[in-house]
C-alpha cells in the first residue's frame, strides 16, 4: 500500500530546477521553432525521445495551419538612418522594392487618434501605451491603418527593444482570426522611436518599409506521452505545454512550460496511477491556438473528450511578476471565460500546503490553450506570470529564468496530478 504522503514528498525531491533549466536549454539550443519549422520538428522529436524511454504510450495527432516565417525585414528613413524592426507573424510581404511613405504619428492607431490627420499614402506611425502590450494583436490596427490609405505601420515598443507581435485581429473564434485588410507593419523599441519622432518634427520622415515573409500551410504534430492508469486507464488527467514560441529564443514562452512539464514526467515516470495521466507537448499556440483547437477536435471525433477529467495549463511563468492562476480571460467577440473554480481551489490548497504563494488575474488579452478546453467543457485551470519585460523579444532566454519558480510549479503540478489521478471521485463539469 503506497503512503501518499511519502510518495508525494519523493515525488517533489526528485524534481529540480537545474533539470528544468536544462531541458529548456536543450529546447532553446534547436533554434526557430514556430510551428512547422525544421526546429518545429526537431522540438516535437525532442520530447518523443523523453517519453519513449519513459515507457509512455505515444501519440501523434496531425493537423495543418498556417506557418510563418520572414527572411527580411528593414526600417529606413531615406536620409539614410536603418532601425533594428521586427514584423509581427502574419505579416504581409512588401513588395520587392519595400512601400514608401512619410511617417505620420497616430498616437495608439484608434478611430479617435486618425481625426484631422491624413494619412493617405504615408506610413502610419503608433505608440504603445502602458508597458507595451496594447497593440499586441495588431490585425485591427492595421486594417484601420489601411482603411485610411495609409502603405504601412510602424509601432513603437516602449522597452528598448523591440518585440514580435501578431497580425491576429485579437478574436477569440477561429472564423473571426484575420481582419479584411493587411497592411506590412514592422515593430521598432522605444529608443528608436524617439529618433523616429525627432526625425518627424525635423520634416525628415520619408521612410521605406521592406519586408519579406511567407505564410505556407504547413503540417505539424500535437505529441502526447500517456502514464496508463490501473484502474480507470480511459479516464485521464491532462497537462499541457507548448513547444513553439513568438520569436526565437523563447525560453520563458514557453520553454519554461515545457522544461517544467517533462520535469514532472521524469518524475512521475513507472509510476501507477489509478486514472492515467496525459502529458501534451502542443504547437501553434502562438496566435489564436490552432494546435490545442485541433487536438480537442481529434478528440471529439474519436469520442475521448469527455475522459479527460482535468487539465492544467503550463504556459510562461519562469520570468515576469508574481506566479498566477488565470482566473478570466476576456476575447471581444466571445464571453468571458472563466477557469474551473474547483480546481483552482485544489492548486491553491497544494500551494498553501507546500507553503508557496500564488494569486490569480484576469487576462484582458484573451485566454490561450486552456481557453479553448473550457469551451469544449474541460475543467482547466493555468498558471502565468504577467509582466515579462522580455515577452516575444529576441532578450527571452534562459538567464532570464527564475530556477525557484519554476521549481515550485513542478512542486504543485506533480502533487496536484498525482491526488487528481487517485481520487476517488472528481467533480464534474467546468
Amino acid at each position: 500500500m503506497i503512503n501518499a504522503e511519502t510518495f508525494e514528498l519523493d515525488l517533489r525531491r526528485r524534481m529540480g530546477a537545474r533539470g528544468i533549466l536544462e531541458a529548456i536549454e536543450s529546447l532553446v539550443a534547436i533554434g526557430d521553432r514556430f510551428v512547422g519549422s525544421d526546429g518545429d520538428r526537431t522540438a516535437a522529436e525532442l520530447v518523443r525521445s523523453k517519453f519513449r524511454p519513459w515507457g509512455f504510450e505515444v501519440e501523434d495527432r496531425e493537423f495543418t495551419t498556417l506557418g510563418y516565417s520572414h527572411s527580411r525585414c528593414e526600417l529606413r528613413l531615406l536620409r539614410g538612418e536603418t532601425f533594428e524592426a521586427i514584423p509581427p507573424y502574419f505579416s504581409p510581404a512588401t513588395p520587392p522594392e519595400g512601400v514608401r511613405g512619410e511617417l505620420v504619428f497616430v498616437g495608439g492607431g484608434d478611430e479617435a487618434d486618425y481625426e484631422g490627420i491624413d494619412v493617405d499614402g504615408k506610413i502610419a506611425l503608433l505608440q504603445e501605451t502602458g508597458l507595451g502590450y496594447a497593440r499586441f494583436w495588431m490585425g485591427t490596427f492595421a486594417a484601420r491603418a489601411a482603411q485610411k490609405g495609409a502603405t504601412g505601420v510602424v509601432v513603437i515598443h516602449p522597452l528598448p527593444w523591440p518585440y514580435r507581435m501578431s497580425m491576429e485581429a485579437g478574436n477569440g473564434r477561429l472564423e473571426n482570426r484575420f481582419s479584411a485588410e493587411q497592411l506590412p507593419v514592422v515593430c521598432v523599441s522605444g529608443i528608436d522611436g524617439g529618433r523616429l519622432m525627432h526625425a518627424i518634427g525635423a520634416g525628415e520622415a520619408e521612410a521605406q518599409i521592406v519586408v519579406e515573409s511567407e505564410m505556407p500551410e504547413v503540417t505539424s504534430w500535437n505529441v502526447s506521452g500517456v502514464l496508463p492508469g490501473r484502474e480507470w486507464p480511459d479516464e485521464c488527467v491532462l497537462v499541457h505545454a507548448h513547444r513553439d514560441h513568438g520569436i526565437y529564443p523563447g525560453a520563458n514562452d514557453n520553454g519554461s512550460g515545457l522544461g517544467t512539464m517533462l520535469e514532472v514526467a521524469s518524475a512521475l515516470a513507472g509510476s501507477e496511477p489509478r486514472r492515467s495521466i496525459e502529458f501534451l507537448c502542443t504547437t501553434a499556440e502562438e496566435g489564436v491556438t490552432k494546435g490545442i483547437a485541433a487536438y480537442i477536435d481529434s478528440r471529439q471525433q474519436d469520442g475521448s473528450l469527455g475522459q479527460i477529467r482535468a487539465a492544467i495549463d503550463l504556459d510562461m511563468f519562469g520570468a515576469g511578476g508574481k506566479l498566477k492562476l488565470v482566473e478570466l480571460g476576456l476575447w471581444p467577440d466571445c464571453e468571458p471565460i472563466s477557469h474551473t473554480e474547483w480546481l483552482m481551489q485544489w492548486l491553491e490548497r497544494i500551494t498553501d500546503e507546500l507553503g508557496y504563494d500564488v494569486g490569480r488575474m484576469t487576462a484582458t488579452w484573451g485566454v490561450a490553450e486552456s481557453g479553448r478546453l473550457i469551451e469544449a467543457g474541460v475543467p482547466a485551470a493555468w498558471f502565468w506570470r504577467p509582466d515579462d519585460f522580455y515577452y516575444h523579444s529576441p532578450h527571452d532566454d534562459v538567464d532570464k529564468l527564475d530556477g525557484n519558480t519554476l521549481k515550485a510549479v513542478a512542486d504543485i503540478t506533480a502533487t496536484a496530478l498525482w491526488q487528481l489521478a487517485n481520487a476517488d471521485n472528481l467533480p464534474q463539469g467546468v
